[in-house]
């Protein structure tokens, strides 16, 4: 059974870090204290290229990945984030406390190539343990370093029950997004101003790709 720390009901309201006491923080601890069933963990893979300093882009990953978090939380969901550009790195394991989310994008820049690949098989090694839906969420605005490789990743995770979820912007080639999931329609290339809204409306494709609740996972 897949445990983790918070409540049902009310969702938190992040509390900007520049101005959190240890008395709010011990609040915000207290807040996620109580033990509940996840329904799956999500990793999110955030392109951190450098085409990503373009036309706002950042700003945009930052607002849709909070409002991703804010909408998997409301569906029982543990989130983790991965980042990729000059290499791929882990910013936060699986969390549902709101701070930490936010702390791991704060001061994020863009810089390099597009370690997609990387970046898939580091999710899901993460994803491998847990129990429930386990999904990842790639979000970029180009191609990867190498196109072959990215598609192995993200095949050997659908052979490992995982589903991937991609969200495109400016520059993304949608076929090849399409091609990284399991169903075409979990992916979805936008542009402009749409990025982040779109970045926080994949949440509402959690439910519809959920597995059976018989479905067999490895052991956490």
């Amino acid at each position: 059974m897949a445990v983790d720390r918070s409540p049902r009901g009310a969702l938190p309201a992040l509390v900007p870090s520049g101005t959190r006491t240890p008395l709010v923080q011990r609040a915000a601890d207290a807040l996620v204290g109580r033990r509940m069933r996840l329904t799956g963990t999500v990793y999110l893979c955030l392109d951190l290229s450098a085409s990503m300093a373009d036309r706002g882009k950042m700003p945009q990953l930052m607002r849709g990945s909070v409002r991703f978090f804010y909408e998997a939380w409301r569906r029982d969901y543990a989130i983790g984030l991965v980042g990729f550009g000059s290499t791929a790195r882990l910013l936060t394991g699986a969390t549902r406390n709101p701070h930490r989310f936010q702390r791991c994008l704060t001061g994020l820049e863009p810089a390099g190539r597009t370690p997609m690949a990387r970046a898939l098989r580091l999710a899901a090694a993460r994803l491998r343990f847990r129990r429930g839906h386990r999904v990842i969420l790639l979000i970029t605005d180009g191609m990867p370093d190498s196109r072959e490789e990215t598609l192995d990743a993200a095949a050997a995770a659908r052979a490992a029950g995982m589903t991937v979820i991609a969200v495109g912007t400016d520059g993304a080639d949608e076929a090849f997004l399409s091609a990284l999931t399991p169903r075409p329609e979990l992916a979805r290339v936008v542009v402009g101003e749409a990025f982040g809204d779109a970045i926080g409306e994949a949440a509402g494709r959690l439910a519809r790709d959920r597995p059976p609740p018989d479905r067999p996972a490895g052991p956490r």
